[in-house]
């Protein structure tokens, strides 16, 4: 019953996520965590017409590393492109490339049979969709952003001139993408402007769970300080053996998916309807100008946010409907 449920699952996310035709050429791109996933949905797409190339490699270190090169070719010849995958590599020049190639993207990070089956997969995407453009409208024609939540955050940064995009499970044509599971609006702040303090406290990438709040002093659109228990000391690390952009605050992201989960997952931790998420490293793929081998996004519950004078999210309730 398992299989067929993952079956039923992957063929539904080809159909309605991708809009998959037969004929078409589909890279899945997995890892050896997830060749099982990659393989099923290797099955559904040859059950479809089309034809599936299934690449397996080794987990990267982090979300945001470079595939390998042969991976990255592989993108570029497809006509879609699934990512099955621990590991994020959305923000990297490999999928950069791809959809400016004009190929049709699907992120998968982080999963697993049980985010395939359950919770935020299931949720109706047409309703999020539009919720999400509503939110994607308004920081779009926004210029000051400041988010606030009870663990402590005061953190507040421009966007002013940055176009919003939104993920919904939904890839609207060539050069566009989006992720499964999905619901969020998102925005690459302006660089140098994210001032003040940012605690993370419940999902980290690259961490998961966090055994305590990280706390970072954010100056000048940079992280320069991180504090806290061993999650603190674990992000850290990651970020110190990164490179010069690593301390970015590279995203800020509102979830509007109202059947996401907790779950210690941040594949659906930070799609959750009313939660937030902000990003360090890597910007360039969603409209920033800096380029790190990272992109780490850690969730903020019950955040308080506004958009110029106006609240958006009220501690934890989205308010744009």
């Amino acid at each position: 019953m398992e299989n067929f449920n993952l079956y039923a699952a992957a063929s539904r996310i080809l159909k309605d996520s991708v809009k998959l035709e037969a004929g078409e050429s589909v890279c899945i791109v997995s890892d050896t965590n997830t060749a099982e996933i990659g393989e099923v949905f290797a099955s559904c797409t040859a059950a479809m017409g089309a034809e599936p190339i299934l690449l397996v490699i080794t987990p990267r270190k982090t979300h945001g590393v470079e595939p390998p090169a042969v991976v990255a070719a592989a993108m570029k010849a497809a006509d879609v492109i699934l990512q099955p995958i621990t590991y994020a590599i959305t923000h990297t020049n490999a999928t950069k490339e791809a959809l400016q190639a004009g190929k049709r993207v699907l992120v998968m990070r982080g999963v697993t049979k049980e985010l395939m089956l359950y919770g935020a997969v299931g949720a109706d995407y047409k309703e999020i969709d539009r919720v999400s453009e509503l939110v994607r409208k308004k920081m779009t024609n926004g210029g000051t952003v400041r988010i606030a939540s009870p663990s402590g955050t005061d953190l507040r940064l421009s966007v002013e001139g940055r176009t919003g995009i939104m993920l919904t499970g939904l890839v609207k044509g060539p050069g566009t993408f989006a992720a499964m599971p999905d619901g969020e609006a998102a925005i690459a702040p302006v660089e140098g402007t994210a001032e003040g303090t940012l605690v993370i406290d419940h999902t980290m990438d690259g961490i998961g769970l966090l055994d305590a709040p990280i706390r970072m002093k954010v100056e000048q659109g940079r992280v320069t300080s991180i504090e806290g228990g061993k999650s603190a000391d674990k992000l850290r690390k990651l970020v110190e053996e990164s490179d010069e952009g690593a301390r970015n605050i590279a995203e800020f992201a509102i979830g509007t998916n109202p059947n996401a989960r907790l779950i210690g997952n941040m594949a659906e931790d930070k799609k959750a309807e009313g939660t937030v998420h902000i990003a360090i490293g890597d910007s360039h793929v969603i409209g920033g100008t800096v380029e790190s081998s990272i992109h780490l996004d850690g969730l903020l519950l019950a955040p308080t946010v506004w958009i110029d004078d106006e609240c958006v999210v009220d501690n934890g309730k989205l308010l744009i409907k």
